[in-house]
C-alpha cells in the first residue's frame, strides 16, 4: 500500500497553518482607528513651537539696556608691589569695589525690576551717541591706567616722596550732547593745544574756553589715541604685573585741529564746550609701583589705590586692622570726584565683609533708600579720607 509523498496539513487552533506560523507569516490584527485629538491636546501642539520661538527671543534678543550689577571686591594691599622702598605691613585690608556691566535680554530686563542686585541702564546713557562697546573699551582702557599713573602720583605725594609729572593735554572721556563739543570732539581725544598754546592741566584748558568773547570760537589742537596700539596693551599687559606703559606712546601722530564756539553755563558760572576731561600725562619717579587688578577697567578704584600706596609707605596703619572698602576718582589736584554704580559697590564690599565704606561727596544722593551695616563716610580729598582713616584708627 503507497503512502502519499505529502503529510496532510496540520491545522492549528483558529484555522491558521502551523506551517505559516513557524515562518512567521501570520496576518497582523487590524490597527484600531486614531482616536481624534482633544482641543486641549491640539492647543498644545501649537503652542509648543511659539513657546520656543519665545523663549529664544526673551534669552537672546537684545534690549538696547544694559544690567549693572555687584562685581569683584578684593584687597589691594597684598595685590600691591613696591620697588625702590621697602613697604609698611599692615593688619587689615584696602578693598576695591567694581560693578560687573553686562547686555540685558528680555528675561535679565524683567528681573532687575523686582531685584536689589540688579539695575537696568540704557545703552545710549552708558555710551552715548558718541561710542560703541568697542570705542568705549578704548577710552576705558586709557582711563584704568591714566588712574593707576594718578594714584601713584597722589600716593608718593602724600608720603612725602619725589615724584615729577609730564603733562600731555587733557583727554576727553565724554561730550555730553547739545553742547558745542558734540559731533566736533570725540572720547578718546586728547586736547593738546588750544589758541596755539600747549595745555598742561584742566584748569588752564577751561580758563582760555571761558577767556572766549560772546559769540567767539576758540581753535583746538587734537591727538586721538592709536586704537591699534591701546588695543594690543590692552590683551598684553592689563592683566599682568608688567610695566606701565608710556601714555605719550599710545597718541597718534596726527594733529587735526577744530574750532568751537563755546556756550555760557550758569550752573559752572563760565563758557564751557561741553566736555568732561582728565588729565594726561607722565611721571617718573624713583618708586616703581605695580598693582595687578586683573580685568577690572575704569577711574573709579583710584581713590582705594592710592590709600593703600600711601598705607605702605608710611608707618601708621591707616585700616586699624579693619576692612576698609570704597570707590572714588582720584585727581592730580588730591579731589575725590563722583562715579557710578555706587549701589552696586555697595553690595559687593558687604559680600566680602567690609566694615568700612569711602565714597565721593557728590554721590550723596545715590545713598536714597541704601540700608547697610556698614559706616559709611563721605570724602571729597585724598587728605580728609587720610585723616579720617587716620582718626579712626588710633581710637
Amino acid at each position: 500500500m503507497e503512502r502519499n509523498a505529502t503529510r496532510p496539513e496540520m491545522k492549528t487552533a483558529g484555522g491558521r497553518r502551523k506551517s505559516d506560523r513557524a515562518e512567521g507569516l501570520l496576518a497582523k490584527p487590524p490597527r484600531p482607528p486614531a482616536k481624534p485629538l482633544s482641543l486641549g491636546s491640539a492647543l498644545a501642539r501649537l503652542a509648543l513651537p511659539l513657546l520656543l520661538v519665545l523663549a529664544f527671543m526673551i534669552t537672546t534678543v537684545p534690549t538696547g539696556f544694559l544690567l549693572e550689577s555687584p562685581g569683584p571686591a578684593f584687597d589691594l594691599q597684598g595685590d600691591l608691589r613696591l620697588e625702590g622702598v621697602e613697604p609698611y605691613g599692615s593688619n587689615g585690608y584696602f578693598m576695591l569695589t567694581s560693578v560687573s556691566i553686562s547686555e540685558s535680554n528680555l528675561l535679565n530686563l524683567a528681573l532687575s525690576f523686582f531685584s536689589d542686585g540688579l539695575d537696568a541702564l540704557k545703552t545710549s546713557d552708558f555710551l552715548g551717541e558718541e561710542l560703541d562697546y568697542e570705542e568705549q573699551d578704548i577710552v576705558d582702557t586709557a582711563i584704568t591706567y591714566l588712574s593707576r599713573y594718578t594714584a601713584t602720583v597722589e600716593g608718593l605725594r602724600e608720603a612725602g616722596l619725589p615724584v615729577e609729572v609730564t603733562s600731555l593735554g587733557v583727554m576727553v572721556v565724554a561730550v555730553a550732547d547739545g553742547y558745542p563739543a558734540s559731533g566736533a570732539v570725540r572720547p578718546g581725544e586728547v586736547i593738546v593745544a588750544v589758541e596755539g598754546e600747549k595745555v598742561t592741566d584742566s584748569e588752564q584748558l577751561n580758563a582760555e574756553i571761558n577767556a572766549a568773547p560772546e559769540g567767539g570760537s576758540v581753535t583746538l589742537a587734537l591727538r586721538a589715541l592709536d586704537r591699534e596700539k591701546v588695543k594690543e596693551l590692552d590683551g598684553d599687559t592689563m592683566e599682568s604685573e608688567g610695566d606701565l606703559p608710556d601714555l605719550a606712546l599710545l597718541l597718534s601722530e596726527e594733529v587735526r585741529e577744530i574750532e568751537v564756539t563755546p556756550v555760557y553755563s550758569p550752573e559752572l558760572e563760565r563758557r564751557i564746550i561741553g566736555v568732561s576731561i582728565r588729565e594726561y600725562f607722565t611721571y617718573t619717579s624713583g618708586v616703581k609701583v605695580t598693582w595687578d587688578l586683573g580685568t577690572v577697567k575704569g577711574p573709579s578704584a583710584g581713590l582705594m589705590m592710592t590709600l593703600s600706596l600711601v598705607n605702605a609707605l608710611t608707618p601708621d596703619d591707616l585700616t586699624g586692622g579693619r576692612r576698609i572698602a570704597g570707590t572714588g576718582e582720584i585727581a592730580l589736584d588730591g579731589k575725590v570726584g563722583p562715579i557710578g554704580g555706587l549701589p552696586m559697590k555697595i553690595r559687593a564690599a558687604e559680600r566680602e565683609g567690609a566694615e568700612v565704606f569711602l565714597y565721593p561727596a557728590g554721590n550723596q544722593d545715590d545713598l536714597d533708600g541704601i540700608t547697610t551695616g556698614m559706616q559709611l563716610h563721605a570724602v571729597s580729598t585724598l587728605k580728609e579720607a587720610v585723616e579720617y582713616l587716620r582718626d579712626q584708627a588710633q581710637r
